[in-house]
C-alpha cells in the first residue's frame, strides 16, 4: 500500500516503507531523504550556530565550525527587550543559512522551577509572560529569514538528573497556567516549523507518546501546524508516537523500530491517517524554499560582534549600587580573579558555541586604554590558595578602586548534571572578603549563567551581574563599568536568601525518577510574593546610572466583560537623572479573593523605554483578556474569573507605585486546594500535593533482577551483571577516545555519567545501529538473571 501527500505537481506517493523511512533520521543531523521529498539538515544554536561537519554528538564535546556566542537565555532573557532577541534570531539565521542549516533547535522556554537546574543559563525564566513574549521574538526573528525554529523542551522539563527517564508529576492549574503556557504563547504567535519533545514522562506517560499534550493541546487548543520533532534520543515507542503526535524520531537509530512499525501498519495498530500526518508535516518542512547564502561568511561573523555586545549590554543587572559605578578613568585600578582573565561566555552541552574571538573582562579593559593590575585571587578549580589571595590583597592595597570578578566554574553549569549547592565557590567569597577588608572600594562583577546567593554582597559597593556574557562580554563590561552605556537589565528570575527558600527545595533531586512537583504553580515570585518570604533580589529587579519617575497610571476601564475590547493601562515614564538610561513599565494583575490557589500576582505587560535626561514618555501597556482567566480542568479551557482584581503598575513585583481597581463580570471560579496553597507559608509536602493533583509518587526502590527493561540505565544493570559493566567501560572509553577527552577531566567525567545514565535502549537509538535491539535485550536479560523482566 501506499501514503500519499499533498496533491498536483507536489504529489507524493510513498510505500509504506519508505513512509515509515521518511519519519527517522537519516543520520545525527538530517533526516531522510525519499520519494523526492529533500532531507531537513538541523543544528543546535538556542543563543548562536552550533554546526557540526563532520564528528556529531549532542553534548557539546566535539568541535563545531566557528559561529557568532551570543549571550545565553538567562542574560538576555534579563534585557526585557523583544526587538534585540528578533535582531539575534535573524542573526543566528544568517549564519545557519550559510552552512545550509534549515531548522535550529531553540529556543528553550521551560520554567526555571528551581535554582540547581543544570542547564537554566539556557532558558530564559521564572515567568511564562516574560519568556514567551522573548520565545516568540526569537523565532519571528529566525523564521523571517527563512530558517525553522524548534521550540524546546515540551513539556514539564525541569532537571537534568535522570531527565531521560524521570517523570515529571504537574497538577493541572500549574502544567497550563505555568508550564505550558510559554510553549503556547510562542506557538500560537510564533507558529516554529517544529516542536521538540523532551525526554522526561509528564504524569505517567513519556513525552513522545503524549496523545494529550501533542494532539489535544499542541495541535487542537493552539493550532500548531509544524511538525513534532524528538529530542535527541526521546523516542519511546515509535508506534505509540506517532499515533500520539510525533512525526520526527532523532537522531538516526539505524531505522531501529521500522520493521516493528511497518507490522504494526499491517495490523491497524499504527493508524494510517496519522502515519500520513507525520509524511505531511516531515515533507512540508523539507520543501519549504529557503534562501541562500552567498556572502562571506567570515565577514558576516564579524559583522554580528556589535549585536552580541549590544545585547550584552541591554542585559547585565546592577543589582547594587552605592554611588561607586560608573568607576573614574585614571584611577589606580586591581583587577582581581581569574574569570576577569578566563572569563565564561556560555555553559556547557549541546548549546556550546565555538567562536573565532572572544572578548575577555581582561582585554575589554585592555583594549579601551585602561590600566591595572591584575591578580588571579584563586584557581578555577576550586582549590583554595593562601599565595594567591596574598598576591591579591596584595594589589588591592595599592589600588583606588578594585573590581573583583566572581562566578560559577564551567562545572557547574552544564547540560547532563544539575548543581548541587546554590553558593559561589567558597574561596572565591573568602577571596572577596579579605579584599575588602584592605580596600573597601570593591566592585564584584558576577558570571554565572544561573542564580546563586549573594551574602557576600554586603563586601561589595557594587555588584554587576553579567551572567554568561556571549563572546563580547568584555567590551560591555567596560563599557558598562566606565559608564560608556548605563546598565538596563532585569532580573528574569528571583534571587533567594537561602536555598532553603526556595520552594521546591526540600523535594528537589531527591526523587529523581518520579518528581512531585509539589509547590503547584507557586515558583519564583508566585511564591516569594503571597508568601511573604523576604528574597535577596527581587523579579524584575535592576538599578541604573540614572533615575525614573512612574506617575498618572490609569486604566481605560475600570469593567472588564465578555465581549470587551482589551484592556489598556497608561502610565507616564521620566528620566529624572542626568544619564541616557532605560526603565522597564511592569504590569501585574492579582486578584483580590487570595484564599484559593492563585499568585499574589502575576507578570501581565512590560515595556521597555529609553529615555534622555529630562525626557517623559506615555507608555501604554495592553492587557488580554486571557490576563484575567483561570485554567478550568473539567472543561478543558481557560474561563474569565469573574470579581475583583487590582492592575498593578511598577519596576519589579516588589515596588509597585500603584494598585488600580478593577471588575471582571464575569461568574466567579475559584480554584480550590488543601489550605498550604491558598496561603503558602514554610513548603510544601507530598501529602497536600496528592490531595491537590490526585498524583502519587512512585516510592523509591533500588531495582533488582526481574525488574530490569529496556529502559533501564547501564548504572543499575552494572550492580548485577558483568557483562553490562564491561560493556559500559568500553563504550565510556571509546567515546573518551574518540573525542580525545582524558577520562578525568570534566568532559571526560561528563560522557561517562551520559552513558551511566542513559536506559539501553537510548544507547541503542544513538549508536547509528552499532548496539543492536538483540544485543540490548540481550544484557537485560543477563542482569535479570532469569527471571521475568516486567512488560513496560
Amino acid at each position: 500500500m501506499t501514503i500519499t501527500i499533498g496533491s498536483g505537481a507536489t504529489r507524493r506517493d510513498l510505500s509504506d516503507q519508505d513512509a515509515i523511512k521518511l519519519t527517522s533520521g537519516r543520520d545525527f543531523w538530517s533526516s531522510e531523504s525519499v520519494a523526492g521529498i529533500p532531507a531537513i539538515r538541523m543544528s543546535d544554536g538556542p543563543h548562536g550556530l552550533r554546526y557540526q561537519a563532520q564528528a556529531a554528538d549532542h553534548l557539546g564535546i566535539n568541535e563545531a565550525v566557528p559561529a557568532t556566542a551570543f549571550p545565553t537565555a538567562s542574560a538576555s532573557a534579563s534585557s526585557w527587550d523583544p526587538a534585540l532577541l528578533v535582531k539575534m534570531g535573524q542573526a543566528i539565521a544568517e549564519e545557519a543559512r550559510s552552512m545550509n542549516v534549515d531548522v535550529v533547535l531553540g529556543p528553550g522556554v521551560n520554567i526555571k522551577r528551581n535554582p540547581l537546574g543544570g542547564r537554566n543559563f539556557e532558558f530564559f525564566s521564572e515567568d511564562p509572560l516574560l519568556t514567551g513574549v522573548l520565545a516568540t521574538a526569537w523565532i519571528s526573528g529566525l523564521q523571517s529569514k527563512g530558517v525553522g525554529a524548534s521550540l524546546k523542551h515540551f513539556a514539564g522539563n525541569s532537571q537534568e538528573t535522570d531527565r531521560l527517564r524521570s517523570d515529571s508529576l504537574i497538577d493541572a492549574t500549574a502544567l497550563h497556567e505555568l508550564y505550558l503556557e510559554a510553549f503556547r504563547l510562542a506557538v500560537t504567535q510564533g507558529q516554529p516549523e517544529t516542536v521538540m519533545i523532551a525526554y522526561n514522562l509528564l504524569n505517567g506517560t513519556y513525552m513522545s507518546d503524549h496523545e494529550y499534550l501533542l494532539n489535544t493541546v499542541l495541535r487542537g487548543q493552539w493550532g500548531f501546524k509544524g511538525a513534532v520533532v524528538t529530542d535527541w534520543g526521546a523516542l519511546n515507542d515509535k508506534v505509540a508516537s506517532l499515533n500520539a503526535g510525533t512525526d520526527l524520531e532523532m537522531p538516526s537509530s539505524g531505522h531501529l523500530f521500522d520493521k516493528p512499525a511497518l507490522a504494526a501498519l499491517k495490523t491497524g495498530a499504527l493508524d494510517r491517517a496519522r502515519l500520513t500526518r507525520a509524511v505531511a508535516n516531515i515533507a512540508a518542512i523539507a520543501d519549504r524554499k529557503r534562501p541562500a547564502f552567498t556572502g562571506d561568511r567570515t565577514a558576516l561573523l564579524q559583522s554580528h560582534v556589535a549585536l552580541a555586545q549590544q545585547i550584552e549590554e541591554n542585559s547585565a543587572v546592577l543589582m547594587k549600587n552605592d554611588g561607586t559605578l560608573p568607576l573614574q578613568p585614571g584611577r589606580k585600578l586591581a583587577v582581581i580573579g581569574a574569570l576577569a582573565d578566563e572569563t565564561r561566555i556560555q555553559g556547557a552541552g549541546s548549546s556550546h558555541i565555538t567562536t573565532p574571538q572572544s572578548t575577555s573582562i581582561l582585554s575589554g579593559l585592555k583594549a579601551a586604554g585602561h590600566a591595572y593590575t591584575y591578580a588571579p585571587g584563586y584557581a578555577l578549580d576550586g582549590q583554595a590558595d593562601e599565595k594567591l589571595v596574598k598576591a591579591a590583597t596584595a594589589a588591592a592595597k595599592k589600588a583606588e578602586d578594585v573590581i573583583v570578578v566572581l562566578g560559577l566554574p564551567a562545572t557547574a553549569e552544564a547540560e547532563g548534571t544539575d548543581r548541587t549547592t546554590m553558593a559561589l565557590p567558597a574561596d572565591q567569597a573568602a577571596l572577596l572578603h579579605a579584599v575588602a577588608a584592605v580596600n573597601p572600594n570593591v566592585v564584584v562583577l558576577l558570571v554565572a549563567g544561573s542564580v546563586v546567593t549573594t551574602d557576600w554582597a554586603k563586601d561589595a559597593k557594587a555588584v554587576l551581574n553579567l551572567f554568561l556574557g556571549g563572546e563580547a562580554v568584555g567590551t560591555a563590561a567596560e563599557r558598562l563599568l566606565f559608564g560608556a552605556v548605563s546598565p538596563s537589565g532585569k532580573l528574569a528570575e528571583t534571587y533567594p536568601l537561602r536555598y532553603e527558600d526556595v520552594p521546591s527545595s526540600v523535594l528537589y533531586g531527591k526523587t529523581p525518577l518520579s518528581v512531585p512537583y509539589a509547590e503547584s504553580l507557586y515558583v519564583g515570585y508566585r511564591y516569594y510574593d503571597k508568601a511573604r518570604q523576604p528574597v535577596a533580589y527581587p523579579f524584575g529587579f535592576g538599578l541604573s546610572y540614572t533615575t525614573f519617575a512612574m506617575s498618572n497610571a490609569r486604566l481605560n476601564a475600570d469593567h472588564l466583560g465578555k465581549t470587551d475590547q482589551p484592556l489598556t493601562v497608561t502610565v507616564d515614564v521620566k528620566n529624572t537623572g542626568t544619564m541616557r538610561g532605560a526603565e522597564v513599565v511592569q504590569a501585574y494583575v492579582s486578584e483580590d479573593d487570595q484564599d484559593q490557589l492563585v499568585p499574589k500576582q502575576a507578570l501581565a505587560a512590560f515595556q521597555k523605554v529609553w529615555l534622555d535626561p529630562g525626557e517623559q514618555q506615555r507608555v501604554t501597556l495592553t492587557l488580554p483578556q486571557r490576563t484575567f482567566c483561570r485554567w478550568d480542568e473539567g472543561r478543558q479551557q481557560f474561563t474569565l474569573a469573574g470579581g475583583a482584581w487590582h492592575v498593578c503598575v511598577g519596576n519589579n513585583s516588589r515596588n509597585m507605585i500603584t494598585q488600580l481597581p478593577l471588575t471582571v463580570d464575569a461568574p466567579a471560579f475559584r480554584v480550590e486546594a488543601p489550605a498550604w496553597y491558598r496561603q503558602p507559608v514554610g513548603l510544601p509536602n507530598v501529602a497536600d500535593f496528592t490531595a491537590l493533583s490526585g498524583l502519587t509518587p512512585a516510592p523509591v526502590r533500588a531495582p533488582q533482577p526481574g525488574d530490569f527493561t529496556r529502559l533501564s540505565v547501564p548504572r543499575d544493570l552494572a550492580k548485577y551483571s558483568r557483562v553490562a559493566r564491561l560493556v559500559a567501560t568500553v563504550v565510556i572509553a571509546n567515546m573518551q577516545k574518540n573525542d580525545g577527552t582524558p577520562k578525568d577531566s570534566p568532559e571526560g567525567q561528563f560522557l561517562a555519567t551520559i552513558v551511566w545514565d542513559t536506559p539501553l535502549v537510548r544507547l541503542a537509538q544513538q549508536s547509528g545501529g552499532s548496539l543492536k535491539l538483540w544485543m540490548v535485550d540481550l544484557l537485560v536479560a543477563l542482569a535479570n538473571h532469569g527471571k521475568k523482566a516486567p512488560r513496560r
